[in-house]
């Protein structure tokens, strides 16, 4: 019953080899010991070339549904792969479907949010939705970062296109080593630069470095909640530790048990915004070396300082090897760059690049190496200097704009660094219809609540102001103002 078409775009010995196949499942044959036709009767019969036969028998024999059997011919297989598709085969009730069988790992991450977070108008969407701590990215230099990848491509080449070092490229950790010394107050060598792709990386692997299941990691509450989520999803008890005007609080009743890691962000506290003091730094830092516990510093948007200069990193104070010190160029540069680092203690290094490769083996090299160049050229710190200019004009349009217009809702606090402010609901029976004005109009600011473990006594929320001009600030506050005051009024 085979019957080519001469004419189709299929070729010949692949719709020799389909209807066959299709022949042999549906059981045309007459059972396992049916003999085919030789090659060369079934080309005489079908008036095609014998290798276009072989071709068709070439592949059905590979795929396990004829067999050869020497001096005797070609034979339908005794085993078919596709025995479970014939018609044959008796309808076999439908199983019920159930839930999959999840891992207490993937049931102890602590929101649904992912992969919907970023699932939003952003700068250079059309409106403005304040999300929070979102970068200027419209004012990154694309000119001068593609110039500076082709270069290193022009000089590198095909060696940027193989696999890497898990430590990262060694321009790159040299240069990042000077910036932290020169700029951040840190104290290191590159041979203790780890690049990783970006900060909740560099979290979770300090985290399988130094917790076993069950042991106790300390974070701040409130605190960013990608840190729980990664110190959650490595298996340790996270335990949420209050902070004050002077940072994270370390006084514990004597029977909790101690932590091996605390996670904290001392220059710009996430998402409060106060600087941890000197006095709470020295207690920190003395407080890990007698509990043996180490210290995660997230140097969360410290480049972005409006009063006064940076403040010298957490690390920098360390004498004892306990801080672990991991910055991003997310908000410095921009987040889909996926580039970050860690400082490790020296003696953490090696157990922590050898994690790493087993997550990932390394980040883009080419990616890696125009980060060099674009740090040891001066383009770096210009950039910086050139959007913290821009991010202090926008921050002070904006507390003069959401407190001319928004005031009679909330209290706006104004922290020293970052990209975001914290609005405090005047009265908290308007929560419900703040949201849903807010959903209504495309404005996306983050409940203060997503940030806290026990929950919170008032409620807030978390504006981002650094995506958008002047001219769209005051267009996005006058909207949400004028609707929440035919709702509220």
């Amino acid at each position: 019953m085979i019957r080519l078409d001469r004419a189709a775009a299929e070729p010949l010995h692949q719709q020799l080899y389909r209807q066959i196949r299709d022949e042999v499942i549906s059981g045309s044959f007459n059972g396992s010991s049916s003999r085919l036709p030789s090659s060369r009767a079934l080309a005489a019969d079908l008036g095609i070339s014998r290798f276009t036969v072989d071709l068709a028998f070439s592949k059905l024999h590979d795929e396990g549904y004829l067999q050869c059997k020497i001096g005797s011919g070609t034979f339908v297989a005794d085993s078919l792969p596709e025995t479970f598709l014939s018609p044959r085969r008796p309808n076999i009730e439908r199983l019920v479907e159930r839930p999959p069988r999840l891992s207490d790992r993937v049931r102890s991450i602590p929101d649904r949010r992912t992969g919907k977070q970023f699932d939003f108008g952003i700068a250079g969407a059309p409106g403005v939705s304040f999300v929070p701590a979102v970068a200027a990215l419209d004012e990154f230099p694309i000119a001068i970062w593609e110039r500076l990848r082709a270069q290193v491509l022009a000089k590198k080449g095909a060696h940027l296109l193989q696999y890497a070092s898990s430590r990262g490229d060694p321009d790159l950790r040299k240069a990042l080593a000077t910036y932290l010394c020169d700029y951040r107050g840190a104290r290191c060598h590159p041979d203790q630069i780890i690049i990783t792709a970006g900060t909740q990386q560099a979290m979770m692997i300090s985290a399988m470095a130094l917790v076993n299941r069950g042991e106790v990691a300390w974070i701040e509450d409130p605190g960013f909640y990608q840190a729980r989520r990664a110190f959650g999803f490595a298996g340790a008890t996270v335990i949420p530790r209050p902070v004050d005007r002077e940072g994270i609080m370390i006084a514990r009743p004597s029977k909790q048990r101690s932590p091996k890691i605390i996670y904290v962000t001392p220059s710009h506290q996430f998402p409060l915004g106060m600087t941890m003091s000197l006095a709470r730094r020295t207690a920190l830092i003395d407080f890990a070396r007698t509990c043996d516990a180490y210290i995660f510093e997230d140097d969360h948007n410290s480049e972005f300082r409006y009063t006064g200069p940076p403040l010298p990193c957490l690390q920098g104070l360390d004498n004892a090897g306990r801080v672990i010190y991991a910055g991003t160029m997310s908000k410095i540069l921009y987040p889909s760059l996926r580039l970050g680092y860690l400082l490790a203690p020296e003696q953490l290094v090696e157990p922590m690049i050898k994690i790493r490769a087993v997550m990932d083996q390394h980040s883009p090299a080419i990616d890696q190496a125009t980060l060099a160049r674009f740090l040891t050229e001066g383009f770096f710190l210009s950039h910086i200097k050139r959007m913290r200019k821009l991010y202090s004009d926008r921050r002070e349009f904006f507390i003069e704009q959401f407190n001319n217009l928004l005031s009679k809702y909330f209290i706006l606090e104004i922290p020293e660094a970052g990209l975001h402010f914290v609005a405090w609901l005047r009265r908290k029976a308007d929560l419900p219809v703040i949201t849903r004005v807010c959903a209504e109009i495309g404005i996306r600011p983050s409940p203060l609540s997503s940030c806290f473990i026990k929950p919170e006594i008032n409620p807030a929320l978390t504006f981002g102001f650094a995506a958008w001009s002047r001219a769209q600030i005051r267009e996005g506050l006058s909207k949400l103002a004028a609707a929440l005051n035919s709702k509220l009024n």
